[in-house]
């Protein structure tokens, strides 16, 4: 699917000829003409996100405009959208123009806008039952193809291959100079495999914590430790998960990533997280985050579901039977619903404690700390707390399921 920079340059730069050209070769409509082009950007979720462009296309004889996602893709996604995208046309947007660089395969797509009608707090049963099949197509499609995965540049998501030492303590060197690293034992950051990272910034996370003095009402001293017992020795966390089948993983199939549309269609975007791993992962990812929602008034972005159309037993119950539907007798649902703590441990300590360092920077000491937890919520109104305190009642649940995840380990 590689296609010509000079391609990618006049769509960028709203050429109504390579429109034209491009989609009388994807629609093979010879009389097709695209008369006029305007572009809108779309703020992206996270500040970390790679920018994107709303392109509205007037057609000759039309009334309405047709709409286009152009944006910049990593090396993952150019790899997803080039080789197993084409496999899912019932789930990913479909891909128009894919211009990869060399040699980092980094480059910029042309995707289907697809409609987002239903958004997640309006999710029925339905939907999201709808939703957890498709995730267990997905995964029941590359269950257990392992090197059709990697050969096309997806990383084993749980590779034992030790990280290399030297590139380690060079990417990560603040960690080695300031202390966290001092809590990860050699046995630890060589059982983590290609994680060492992610372990690495957890620890920082868990030291910040720990010099608060915990996060009264969501982490006490019992959470802390538990944290630190699995970045010490995680092979309790990781063992079960390394003898589950690897599949293709979306990495993060959370609620903004899904499009639900009025035609009961349902399309998951943003494939930049894709890898290879065990689906469990994925369906703990969309648990986990099933209570987040989008909020543009607040920063960081987010508000809470206040109710839930279906309980997480349920959730996981359709999951694992739609799998089963697929697989037969291919998949043992035992094991995969054996290693549900280690999939929920896992995501707590590389999702949650890497964010720690970064949001509790600023804080002077734990007094001050321990103060701003006793102030009433509408004390931080205005102010760069707001958001995640905001979030203090979805993080407590989140905390007290991991205890209870770590302690069935």
């Amino acid at each position: 699917m590689r296609q010509s920079k000079l391609l990618a340059t006049q769509l960028q730069r709203r050429d109504p000829n390579a429109w034209t050209a491009l989609l009388r070769d994807h629609m093979e409509v010879e009389e097709l003409v695209v008369t006029a082009v305007s572009a809108k950007p779309i703020r992206p979720h996270a500040q970390s996100s790679r920018r994107m462009t709303r392109y509205l296309l007037s057609l000759a004889g039309h009334s309405d405009p047709i709409s286009f996602i152009g944006r910049y893709v990593e090396a993952v996604e150019s790899a997803f959208y080039t080789e197993f995208a084409p496999r899912l046309p019932e789930l990913v947007p479909g891909c128009h123009f894919l211009h990869q660089a060399e040699p980092n395969g980094e480059g910029w797509a042309v995707l289907d806008d697809v409609p987002n009608d239903v958004s997640p707090e309006r999710w029925s049963t339905e939907d999201i039952n709808a939703i957890l099949e498709k995730l267990a197509h997905l995964h029941a499609m590359f269950f257990d193809k392992t090197d059709d995965l990697t050969s096309a540049g997806l990383s084993r998501l749980l590779d034992r291959t030790a990280y290399q030492w030297e590139s380690l303590v060079a990417e990560q060197a603040v960690y080695f100079e300031e202390g966290p690293a001092a809590i990860l034992s050699e046995h630890a950051l060589s059982q983590a495999g290609q994680l060492a990272p992610l372990f690495l910034q957890a620890a920082n996370g868990l030291v910040v914590m720990r010099d608060l003095g915990g996060w009264p009402g969501i982490l006490g001293e019992s959470h802390l430790t538990a944290v630190a017992d699995l970045l010490d020795d995680p092979v309790p966390l990781l063992e079960p998960l390394r003898q589950l089948p690897p599949t293709l993983l979306h990495g993060d199939p959370n609620n903004r990533r899904w499009r639900v549309t009025v035609f009961d269609d349902q399309r998951l975007t943003g494939w930049q997280t894709a890898a290879v791993g065990p689906g469990i992962c994925d369906l703990i990812s969309f648990i986990e985050q099933f209570s987040l929602l989008d909020d543009a008034e607040r920063s960081p972005n987010l508000r809470t579901r206040s109710t839930w159309p279906m309980d997480e037993e349920t959730i996981i119950d359709s999951y694992l039977l739609a799998l089963s539907q697929r697989l037969g007798n291919r998949v043992n649902t035992r094991a995969l619903r054996q290693a549900i703590p280690a999939a929920r441990c896992l995501y707590v300590i590389t999702n949650w404690f890497p964010h720690f360092a970064t949001w509790f920077e600023e804080m002077p000491n734990k007094y001050t700390w321990q103060k701003i937890n006793r102030m009433a919520e509408h004390d931080f109104v205005d102010t760069p707390l707001q958001g995640f305190l905001q979030l203090r009642p979805y993080l407590s649940d989140v905390f007290e399921r991991f205890l209870l995840a770590y302690r069935s380990l």
